[in-house]
């Protein structure tokens, strides 16, 4: 098994990286590995995907990759599906961003996949743009006529002087194997007084952190990430910023989805108990993991001063 020589964010040495595991959801070569830093409490991959590995996956292979880990349920192989599906999603997450709108915003999401976030948004009249690589979900945003690019370097060459009030993206940063880089982009790329908003994994999900279920701990861990961020290991990324921001808690999946977890060692439990437990129920678990720290997501509010 091939060994760190430092933390590839922290740049500690190797005595203090330790292995978390070696089952990598995705890995058919079984020689990757998630390791943790002692000192700056990030968990990554080691070895990461090449960039070769990496653009097969992002642009032949992600739909189908995402669906065998949400199955249908995640509308992963249909776009359409994948915009229903992600309703309530969408509801959560501008719960945090409405707040951030004013009446004239520009707004760029990174990763927009069937652009469920941008087209609420776009028939309340903001100017609405996104980035993504993905064969499948790019066509179907851009016959919906979003404005949409391949990468970010696309968008500069075709919009050479863009600038936007918020830049979001959900579920990316994860993904990103220089994510300091990534942000330092996006920043340059926000107006004045802007937000970069973003959600990512929490690496003290509770199915892991908690209740320790050995079929989550296999699914968990993904060759299509680079990084698992705590709290602290995500403040000790953005302090690399020099930029004034925050890091928010939430919690996503409810307890009928840990419930399925630990009685069939596998995903698909959403609401499963929640006629018979009650959504107070449902809402009250959820915050008492959010109170705890021992929550599934992680939001960070970066501003541009």
């Amino acid at each position: 098994m091939a060994l760190p020589k430092k933390c590839p964010l922290c740049s500690a040495e190797i005595n203090m990286q330790e292995v978390v595991t070696s089952h990598v959801y995705g890995d058919n070569e079984g020689n990757r590995s998630f390791y943790h830093c002692k000192k700056c409490d990030v968990r990554y991959q080691y070895p990461g995907l090449t960039q070769e590995e990496e653009r097969q996956l992002y642009t032949a292979e992600f739909e189908s990759f995402m669906a065998g880990r949400a199955g249908v349920s995640g509308g992963w192989e249909v776009a359409n599906d994948h915009v229903s599906a992600n309703e309530k999603t969408r509801h959560r997450r501008m719960k945090y961003i409405e707040s951030f709108l004013t009446d004239s915003c520009d707004i760029l999401e990174v990763g927009c996949s069937s652009g469920f976030m941008l087209w609420p948004l776009v028939k309340s009249g903001y100017q609405c743009s996104g980035i993504e690589p993905s064969g499948v979900f790019s066509e179907y945003v851009r016959e919906r006529k979003l404005d949409v690019y391949e990468s970010v370097n696309r968008l500069q060459k075709a919009k050479p002087h863009a600038s936007y009030d918020i830049i979001m993206h959900f579920f990316v940063l994860e993904h990103i194997s220089n994510p300091v880089s990534f942000l330092r982009e996006q920043l340059k790329l926000l107006k004045s007084g802007g937000k970069i908003i973003f959600e990512i994994p929490n690496a003290a999900d509770p199915l892991y952190s908690v209740y320790d279920i050995q079929g989550f701990e296999r699914f968990y861990w993904s060759i299509a990430h680079p990084w698992y961020f705590s709290e602290d290991s995500l403040r000790y990324l953005l302090d690399q910023l020099d930029c004034s921001y925050e890091v928010l808690l939430d919690q996503r999946y409810d307890l009928s989805n840990h419930m399925i977890w630990a009685r069939d060692g596998k995903p698909g439990g959403m609401e499963f108990f929640t006629d018979k437990l009650s959504i107070e129920l449902e809402n009250g678990y959820k915050q008492a993991l959010i109170n705890t720290g021992k929550c599934d997501t992680l939001i960070g509010i970066i501003s541009k001063n």
